[in-house]
């Protein structure tokens, strides 16, 4: 269906740990800033945003993310999922 509602969910896990966890609503069907709300059936999600809050630093390793974009407040209706790793190559110094 046509996006009025999404709500991102945002996981980072390191070593079966959950290091980092964030969740914005980004469309709710009125008054929305972002370009993604309102997409119709069918056309392609192409959307940049800031993580808003403290920025975290990620030590030297491999780290699983997952993206999740629900279309209901529930998070039942999942329309979008990414999975994959991020490799930090070098510790912050």
């Amino acid at each position: 269906s046509d996006i009025t509602f999404l709500e991102i969910v945002f996981h980072v896990w390191y070593n079966g740990a959950r290091v980092f966890h964030w969740k914005q609503l980004l469309c709710s069907g009125a008054d929305d800033e972002y370009s993604v709300c309102e997409t119709l059936k069918g056309e392609t999600l192409v959307e940049e945003f800031d993580i808003k809050g403290s920025r975290t630093s990620f030590p030297k390793g491999n780290y699983n993310i997952i993206v999740q974009g629900f279309s209901d407040d529930s998070e039942n209706n999942m329309v979008i999922c990414l999975n994959f790793t991020m490799i930090v190559k070098q510790d912050v110094f």
